[in-house]
């Protein structure tokens, strides 16, 4: 799914992680289950090998990103893209990833790759929802909004289930509110999904998704088959920033539009 969140822009509009102090606590917990918030604060540079696959078909491409400004390069065989100070790009063309919204696509196999950790970005609002039952195991819930102005898409929103023994992410619900694939819907028409995390992998010390399915998710539940997969494989973390030549737009390639 989703979140386009760049924080260098929510960093840059001054805007701060505000907590419910439960809610606060639970997300702590869930980083900590994942090796750190402090950790994963600490690296510049991520880089990894996604494939991302549903109904529309699949992608597999090489992701590298800066975990300071979010600034990244998304680069496959059919298609290249990236995102510098905002402004994100592609080519050859436009609709090169068969009608998926670049600017959608650039951070969403990024921020469900670095959940939990993500949800403690800047512009994020937590809310705990308490305890709640998912396939006869009992999770710590919490529901992540987002300040206005917060990424393409404010309105999203998250609700996240920790497990209430080791405190590790099992699932997160949510619904996209890009502009171009809401289509003008008021957000409680929106279809919800969740997406569940299946395994996952130390990566320089940091417990990160290997294998993730998302789901139709009804009544706090998730609902018929799996709607596609995703994996996370060749996972490195590394102090320094990359070079910000990396994310510069070539010549040839083409601004992505807005929504």
């Amino acid at each position: 799914m989703h979140r386009k969140q760049s924080l260098s822009l929510a960093l840059a509009l001054g805007f701060t992680v505000i907590c419910a102090p439960n809610g606060s606590a639970q997300i702590e917990r869930g980083a900590q289950a994942h090796g750190g918030l402090a950790k994963w604060r600490g690296f510049g540079t991520v880089e990894f090998d996604s494939t991302f696959e549903n109904a529309r078909g699949l992608k597999k491409d090489h992701q590298l990103f800066n975990l300071r400004t979010r600034d990244g390069l998304i680069t496959a065989e059919t298609y290249t893209l990236g995102a510098s100070k905002g402004e994100v790009w592609i080519k050859p063309a436009l609709d090169s990833l068969g009608g998926t919204p670049p600017r959608f696509y650039i951070w969403t196999p990024f921020y469900f790759f670095g959940m939990p950790f993500v949800f403690a970005d800047p512009g994020a609002v937590h809310e705990s929802l308490g305890k709640k039952m998912f396939q006869e195991r009992e999770y710590d819930v919490v529901k992540i909004t987002f300040q206005a102005g917060t990424g393409d898409s404010s309105e999203d929103f998250y609700v996240a289930y920790f497990d209430a023994e080791s405190g590790k992410l099992k699932l997160a619900s949510y619904v996209v509110t890009y502009p171009s694939l809401r289509k003008g819907k008021p957000i409680d028409q929106l279809e919800q999904h969740a997406i569940v995390f299946q395994e996952w992998q130390d990566a320089d010390g940091l417990i990160v998704p290997k294998v993730a399915q998302y789901f139709d998710w009804k009544n706090d539940n998730i609902e018929g088959e799996a709607l596609g997969n995703m994996s996370f494989l060749n996972v490195r973390f590394s102090g320094p920033t990359p070079d910000d030549a990396k994310f510069v737009k070539p010549p040839e390639a083409l601004i992505a539009p807005r929504g």
